[in-house]
């Protein structure tokens, strides 16, 4: 008898270890996920107070069509395909801001390409239910996961998100999809279209 009330307790004691463990395990694992949340609301806020860098002004040029370009640091110039891509680089600066440039001087410069969503942009095209976060030079990453999204961005997230014309998706490159807070990358608050194609390092 006194050997099974041994056992017993020993049994009743290991149950109450691994039970204190399991709380242990489920409190630090609710304070990672807090955490990770934490960094992705922080990136977020960095997009939303983005602010471009002195001397970008400059590199901006507009043609009699009112084309908007960007004369990059490889030496070569880059169209914003549409207003949204513009806006999501330079909220603040109307294309009638900038200096007019006649078409053959323009095209003195060789044309680069496309410039891209800025990263931390959402974006959807109307053929496409993902919705896709801009991660940089033009990679995307879906968030399929509607919650994290409202934890992230609130829950008036779906106005944040830019509509793309199928025609400019093209420009895109979708990698792995973001499954949790921790897959979020950063966003530099002051990031440059030079940095973003990888002309300049970031500072």
């Amino acid at each position: 008898m006194k050997k099974f009330y041994l056992i017993l307790g020993i049994f009743l004691i290991s149950a109450v270890v691994i039970a204190v463990l399991m709380m242990g395990l489920l409190t630090w694992q609710k304070s990672s996920a807090d955490k990770q949340i934490k960094q992705a609301q922080n990136q977020v806020n960095n997009y939303e107070n983005y602010k471009f860098a002195d001397g970008e002004f400059n590199k901006l040029k507009r043609s009699e069509k009112n084309d908007i370009y960007y004369y990059a640091a490889d030496g070569k110039r880059y169209i914003f395909p549409d207003e949204a891509t513009y806006k999501s680089w330079f909220p603040n600066i109307l294309p009638s801001d900038l200096m007019q440039y006649s078409l053959d001087k323009l095209y003195e410069t060789p044309l680069g390409g496309n410039v891209t969503l800025r990263p931390g942009t959402l974006m959807q095209t109307p053929t496409d239910n993902n919705i896709y976060l801009v991660i940089k030079n033009g990679q995307i990453s879906a968030i399929n996961d509607k919650n994290l999204l409202v934890k992230l961005y609130g829950q008036n997230w779906q106005k944040m998100v830019v509509s793309l014309p199928n025609f400019y998706f093209t420009n895109y490159q979708i990698i792995k999809h973001i499954i949790s807070a921790a897959d979020f990358p950063i966003f530099p608050s002051d990031l440059t279209v030079d940095q973003d194609k990888g002309f300049e390092a970031k500072k």
